[in-house]
């Protein structure tokens, strides 16, 4: 899917939501798209990014506003809840609503008509949605545009949850600098010669594990693996470790017995920090490390069955299909069925994005 790669990607560079935001609106044909706060006690709102829209009218409203006033927010509030998607038409009479004040002061200057939100986040107080609007009055949102945020909506709160915890949970961190000390996943930030600028506590703590290595300051592996790394990242420099339909290569290193046992991919940056000027950042994940609640996380999210789960997790472990099917003991074909109806309730496409998927989801999950 289009749109899950930049809505992933935002959660270590957050502009890629501007991508998201332009990509989901041109899917669903609306004028507007964006992720929007809004402090439901205090009946204030803001945004955090925002497509199709001025920014600074937003910013010039928004402050003049009492959601409280809003005759759709007093319907709407009650029913906020995480996962919900919510449909202005399900709450408030179109024409009931353009006949309303707080319509003619706000609504109508931005050219809304009917607006639908995906929550990706509610606390009692405080809201965080992803919202869609458009302005015909002939229109009407139908089952195609609601069933794309219905499907999209548990990546958006995975990719929400990711970001709060990137972000050092509640804590805003404005650089990748920042994030590195933040971020529970191993992170290395490499320069064009592949020497290590920077690496996180977790990066730092598998260099003492011996599969990855710090040679003369360089990011390596021991033995042939050793080569295959350097290929990896010298691809990455030169913007060449995308595979065909958009995945990103991902190198797989093994233990003496043969076992997998790291899985790392590497991202071309353009700049990472004011101070310092980094050339690659690298992630590492440890394969086989799987959270107790995982599996459960799974079923819930994507409504897998517990053979199909279980195959998931057997993936994500291994980062082989022959491998898991042999865990899962089922035939590599079997596999393969298997996988094809994971695909359709997740909305992946292939091994590599499935597994990043997981990894995602894995990333929500406390130990």
């Amino acid at each position: 899917m289009d749109l899950l790669e930049p809505l992933y990607a935002s959660v270590l560079d957050f502009s890629a939501l501007d991508t998201f935001n332009q990509r989901l609106a041109e899917a669903t044909d609306s004028h507007i798209a964006g992720v929007l706060i809004h402090d439901v006690a205090a009946g204030r709102a803001g945004i955090s990014r925002i497509h199709g829209v001025d920014a600074a009218l937003m910013t010039t409203l928004l402050p003049e506003l009492n959601l409280r006033d809003d005759p759709m927010m007093q319907r709407v509030t009650p029913h906020l809840g995480i996962g919900k998607v919510l449909d202005s038409e399900d709450f408030l009479p179109r024409a009931e609503f353009q006949r309303s004040d707080f319509y003619n002061g706000y609504y109508r200057r931005l050219g809304i008509v009917q607006q639908v939100a995906s929550v990706g986040l509610f606390d009692g107080v405080n809201s965080v949605t992803l919202s869609l609007c458009h302005g015909d009055q002939k229109r009407k949102y139908g089952e195609a545009e609601l069933g794309l945020m219905r499907a999209l909506t548990p990546h958006w709160i995975n990719a929400y949850a990711m970001l709060r915890r990137m972000h050092g949970l509640e804590r805003q961190v404005e650089t990748l600098e920042q994030a590195l000390e933040f971020s529970p996943v191993a992170m290395f930030v490499l320069d064009e010669d592949l020497r290590i600028v920077r690496g996180n506590a977790a990066g730092e703590a598998l260099l003492q594990g011996g599969l990855l290595r710090r040679e003369a300051g360089v990011l390596a592996a021991r033995g042939a693996p050793g080569l295959e790394l350097h290929g990896l990242l010298q691809r990455a420099l030169r913007g060449g470790s995308r595979l065909p339909g958009g995945d990103v290569e991902r190198l797989v290193l093994r233990d003496a017995g043969e076992h997998p046992a790291l899985a790392l991919t590497a991202h071309r940056l353009v700049e990472w920090s004011p101070r310092e000027q980094g050339a690659l950042l690298v992630f590492v994940r440890e394969v086989g490390r799987v959270p107790p609640s995982l599996k459960s996380a799974l079923r819930a999210l994507f409504t897998l069955t517990e053979a199909e789960a279980r195959l998931a997790l057997s993936l994500y472990r291994n980062a082989d299909a022959a491998l898991a099917a042999r865990e899962c003991g089922i035939t590599p074909g079997t596999a393969q069925g298997r996988l094809k109806m994971i695909y359709d309730k997740t909305g992946e496409r292939g091994q590599a994005s499935l597994v990043r998927l997981v990894a995602a989801v894995a990333g929500t999950c406390g130990e």
